[in-house]
């Protein structure tokens, strides 16, 4: 598992004088290439070693948590269930899930939200037995994720100065705070949150690490670029993302990568970079969200 490094040149990279690169994630696999087989990697290890037959997790209707999970579950013989929140829907990410044949059940959106505060009431939800099964939280939010994540900042072979990546439930973002402390003693993160009013993860992650939190590793953490709240876009920022896609070639979806790139172009042309730094960035994939768009 080492996904590559890709310079990413732009007029605004070259205007602000910075350099890009981008670590492509989405190369890992082609179903679900990105961070989600990185968190799901040792979830799935303890969850074989107790002879468990299946995952249970959940998450919204574009999860690619949910899509990676059947995948990944159904190659190493697991099966899969997962709690929808919402109301009932079809789209391409439910689509591959099914086809992998992981069971999806619609949960109303205030029994979702009971999940956070009692995980035990999944089983409840499911109707599945919580000795047979594994409970992943939404987003692969779990200590063994982070884990997994943190290993990806080993593979970063060149100088930088920061570390960039979108933020959905903040695992990643714990991950790559554990691994720069591992791994790259001075870079900086950027956490680019893609709910509303999302600087609330932060304290999401400090539970997650306990005492590896530490907030000096921190350059960068706001939703000011998630337009209002998850999944929400409008079409400025979509034909950004497309002519993006035109110029470089790199396709980023909607719903996480493409707000952290609206977010570090505009930082750019605002001038928060000194001149000459390097930013990784990670693209997890994700692009099944423009199903729609």
């Amino acid at each position: 598992m080492n996904s590559p490094l890709q310079s990413f040149i732009t007029p605004w990279t070259y205007k602000a004088q910075v350099q890009l690169y981008l670590k492509r994630e989405d190369f890992l696999h082609p179903e679900y290439g990105g961070n989600k087989i990185r968190k799901l990697k040792y979830i799935v290890e303890e969850a074989l070693s107790q002879n468990k037959k299946g995952l249970l997790t959940c998450g919204g209707a574009y999860s690619n948590h949910i899509r990676a999970t059947a995948v990944y579950s159904a190659e190493r013989g697991l099966k899969s269930l997962a709690l929808i929140r919402g109301e009932e829907v079809d789209n391409e990410t439910l689509q591959v899930a099914q086809h992998h044949h992981m069971q999806l059940v619609f949960v109303p959106r205030d029994a979702y939200r009971a999940l956070r505060e009692n995980p035990s009431l999944a089983f409840e939800l499911s109707g599945v037995d919580e000795s047979e099964w594994y409970y992943i939280p939404e987003g692969g939010h779990h200590p063994l994720a982070v884990k997994g994540v943190a290993e990806l900042v080993s593979e970063i072979d060149i100088p930088y100065h920061y570390l960039a990546t979108a933020c959905g439930t903040g695992t990643t973002f714990a991950g790559l705070m554990v691994g720069v402390q591992h791994y790259s003693h001075a870079a900086q993160l950027m956490g680019f949150p893609v709910l509303n009013k999302g600087e609330f993860l932060l304290e999401d992650i400090q539970s997650l690490l306990g005492e590896t939190f530490t907030k000096d590793r921190i350059h960068y953490f706001s939703s000011e670029f998630a337009l209002g709240g998850y999944a929400k876009t409008h079409t400025e920022y979509l034909t950004f993302l497309r002519d993006v896609e035109k110029e470089t070639g790199v396709l980023f979806d909607p719903i996480y990568n493409g707000k952290m790139i609206w977010g570090l172009k505009a930082l750019m042309e605002r001038g928060f970079f000194p001149k000459g730094s390097t930013i990784v960035a990670l693209h997890t994939g994700g692009q099944q969200g423009w199903a729609g768009k």
